[in-house]
């Protein structure tokens, strides 16, 4: 009966001369029926919102504005709460986002509306979304997690500003708290409020509550939320440094960095190779390198040619440690933070043309059908001289002219022997491409581009990853290396992980992707579970030393462990090293959390010219 009454309700103000008493009246009567009634008017007002429908939705909300006025309901002021916040939501499901942010100006007035209800205009929201945001920030603290979260929900959260607001309210209550001595803690709630203070979820905050969160942070005496106070009050302008202080990332090194020159100890003299090196033109940090050559037999044999930190650097030096405490050069619109000085990293340790680099090698051998003989795995230390430095469309180019000189023949045959990978490792490649798009990263070493070039690249540092284990399993060696792991993602993994959360229905399809999705993303770990999303056992990422510390680790774990394996006692050795891969996996997965916060947040400011020089 109450939905005919809230459809009767409905087809009276749709119609050509709607009595407004009417509607006054039946919101005294039933008021819960017309609220249902005026609601689906509003759906259809919304959906073409013309003049005249324009004329109908405001006289409606004075009408409501009157009404809630001598309202002194609880119970009907929380029913209309509940109700425009259904309303919201369904909206948000049923129209893309350019819509929404056309109809913003009348979404903000039912949102007005609804705050209305409200003693508290920062109501502690019950529902999901509430609950597992709560969660991200307060108990999981996952930052990178939170901001995919938010990305994938921006038009639930654009249009439902109460609970946005509650969520950030929550965030500045406890930012204000924090102990001024605790700069870990402030660092990672400046990096939350990073989160909200961009874009879209800025404006709606902002625009409707910004003096309240300024006023409640003004309440506080403390340095660092004075500091917020004032990027806040001066439209977010902020210099790249302070930006950095709060990612513990510097775009500058210490003083007491050791120099280093080039020294080439014991190793295999591979600079008669005319080996190739395929990359960005302009790329000067180059960290791998191929070579092919043919045997009489019909096999071939392969050269991976890797960049060899522990040739130069001691792993107890200063330089190092900074590398493994930097993680990963990092990528920013307009520049790149490294992890070695620029000296190191874009020359001595950089297989650039025309000069002495040393290298790890990895040599393997191809059967005469173009796979790879896994068993023949080898690696050793080497020195090798660049004399084709190529770009990826230089490449294309040779493979599409299939010349008979030298340098082509090389070119070819690795094209062969990577198609071949190709297809024995269709998951692995699948896997790296979507990993690519998700990060949308400048740079980035793998590319989803699929001409001949790229995927020569693409396939040989995917299956040069793959070697330290196969060296493992095939020389029964037992060596320890610093895995990139992924576990399984079974039902009852996201069942166990939804149900420690409070509030949170574990069996909703919404969380459930959640936790599928990212809940269980690739990370660094001292113990190999093998990495489902590529679908191999083992994976050590080797093949860019320079560019990321933990490849460089795995390096010297492999200098001490198998090229110098008698040297020293190695009980002592495996201790000292089980140590370091323990501490630095842990160290690495949040490291590179924040990195990619840090240059997502950089890149968002320098777009919009808010990132001040110093």
């Amino acid at each position: 009966m109450r939905s005919t009454f809230a459809e009767k309700i409905k087809n009276e103000i749709l119609s050509s001369e709607c009595d407004y008493e009417y509607i006054c009246k039946s919101l005294t009567d039933d008021f819960e029926s017309t609220i249902a009634g005026i609601l689906k008017s509003f759906r259809r007002l919304l959906k073409h919102m013309d003049e005249d429908n324009k004329n109908v939705f405001n006289t409606l909300i004075k009408i409501l504005n009157t009404h809630l006025k001598k309202k002194k309901n609880k119970n009907d002021l929380e029913f209309l709460y509940n109700k425009i916040d259904e309303f919201l939501s369904n909206l948000s499901n049923s129209f893309n986002e350019s819509k929404l942010l056309e109809l913003e100006e009348y979404i903000s007035i039912l949102i007005d509306i609804q705050n209305k209800c409200l003693l508290n205009p920062f109501k502690k929201h019950k529902s999901d979304r509430y609950n597992f945001m709560m969660y991200l920030i307060f108990e999981n603290k996952n930052i990178e997690l939170l901001s995919k979260y938010i990305n994938n929900n921006m038009k639930e959260l654009l249009i439902n500003n109460s609970l946005l607001s509650s969520v950030f309210a929550s965030v500045i209550e406890k930012y204000i708290s924090i102990n001024s001595e605790n700069k870990p803690l402030i660092n990672y709630y400046n990096q939350i409020i990073n989160l909200f203070l961009n874009g879209k979820l800025y404006d709606r905050l902002f625009k409707s509550n910004g003096s309240i969160f300024i006023d409640i942070l003004k309440s506080s005496d403390k340095d660092f939320v004075w500091d917020l106070i004032d990027r806040l009050e001066n439209d977010l302008l902020i210099t790249k440094e302070d930006l950095a202080r709060e990612y513990n990332v510097s775009f500058t090194f210490p003083k007491d960095l050791e120099e280093f020159t080039f020294s080439s100890r014991k190793a295999v003299d591979f600079t008669h190779q005319n080996i190739i090196t395929i990359d960005n033109n302009g790329d000067t940090c180059l960290d791998d390198a191929l070579y092919v050559r043919e045997n009489t037999n019909g096999t071939n044999t392969l050269y991976f040619h890797l960049a060899n930190p522990p040739s130069i650097i001691p792993y107890s030096s200063n330089t190092m440690q900074e590398a493994l405490k930097r993680t990963e050069t990092i990528y920013l619109e307009d520049m790149e933070i490294p992890i070695f000085k620029e000296e190191l990293s874009n020359n001595i340790l950089s297989i650039l043309p025309n000069k002495k680099t040393n290298t790890l090698t990895f040599i393997v051998d191809v059967d005469t059908d173009f796979s790879i003989i896994l068993d023949t795995v080898k690696v050793v230390p080497g020195v090798v001289i660049n004399r084709n430095k190529l770009s990826y469309e230089e490449v294309d180019e040779i493979l599409k002219r299939a010349d008979n000189d030298e340098l082509s023949k090389q070119i070819i045959l690795l094209s062969q022997i990577c198609n071949k990978l190709s297809r024995s490792q269709l998951k692995i490649l699948a896997y790296h491409k979507l990993e690519n798009l998700t990060k949308e990263k400048k740079k980035i070493h793998l590319s989803s581009d699929l001409s001949p070039s790229h995927l020569i690249v693409e396939n040989s540092m995917i299956f040069v990853n793959r070697l330290p284990d196969i060296l493992d399993k095939y020389h029964h060696l037992n060596l320890i290396f610093p895995y990139r792991v992924q576990p399984e993602c079974t039902d009852k993994c996201i069942t166990d992980i939804l149900e420690n959360i409070e509030n949170i229905d574990p069996n909703s399809s919404t969380f459930r992707k959640i936790a599928k999705n990212y809940m269980f993303p690739s990370k660094y770990s001292p113990v190999n579970i093998g990495h489902i999303g590529l679908g191999v056992n083992g994976y050590v990422r080797i093949g860019s030393a320079a560019r990321r510390a933990m490849d460089a680790l795995a390096l010297y774990i492999l200098d001490d462990l198998y090229i110098n394996r008698n040297k020293g006692d190695l009980d002592i050795k495996y201790y000292y090293w089980e140590k370091e891969i323990k501490y630095w996996c842990e160290y690495a997965n949040n490291r590179i959390s924040e990195n990619n916060i840090f240059a997502e947040e950089y890149n968002y400011l320098k777009s919009k010219g808010k990132i001040l020089k110093k």
